[in-house]
């Protein structure tokens, strides 16, 4: 019953933090609404859908991390990577959405991605499962990369 609770702890953080940086950006709908979009962009009635979803992944690739048997020099390097993207992610949409701050949002993101795969690498030596979970996110990185410079070239 602890892990379930710690799991929990970690799936309701997560996504508060991803609540707190949506709610701080303001109407991202609306914003997103008003731009110009590069090819193959979203719809923005998804964007958010898929956000729970990754962060819940996130949360749960963190669970298997910090339970993981493992020296605690490599979980220390690893949750600091963690907390590293977890903080660009939290300031990427305040940037470029909140403040319409696209060029600096470009260099959030590419940080982002980044440290996300920094994060997948070090993961990979502590709990595979963790990387496979983290993945998704990578990849979505990637996307999102692409859309931020395709917004900033367009907008």
């Amino acid at each position: 019953m602890k892990k379930i609770g710690q799991w929990l702890l970690c799936v309701f953080g997560i996504e508060a933090v991803g609540g707190l940086s949506g709610l701080l950006a303001g109407d991202i709908a609306a914003t997103y609404a008003t731009l110009h979009k590069p090819p193959f962009s979203p719809p923005g009635n998804i964007i958010g859908i898929i956000w729970i979803v990754l962060y819940a992944l996130i949360a749960t690739a963190l669970y298997f991390i910090l339970n993981a048997p493992s020296r605690k020099k490599a979980k220390n390097e690893a949750l600091f990577l963690f907390g590293l993207q977890l903080l660009l992610n939290f300031i990427w949409s305040i940037v470029f959405f909140g403040s319409e701050n696209f060029w600096l949002g470009v260099v959030i993101v590419i940080l982002l991605l980044v440290t996300v795969f920094c994060c997948l690498v070090r993961f990979y030596s502590i709990q595979k499962l963790a990387t496979f979970l983290f993945t998704p996110y990578f990849i979505w990185c990637i996307y999102a990369a692409y859309l931020a410079i395709g917004l900033a070239i367009k907008n």
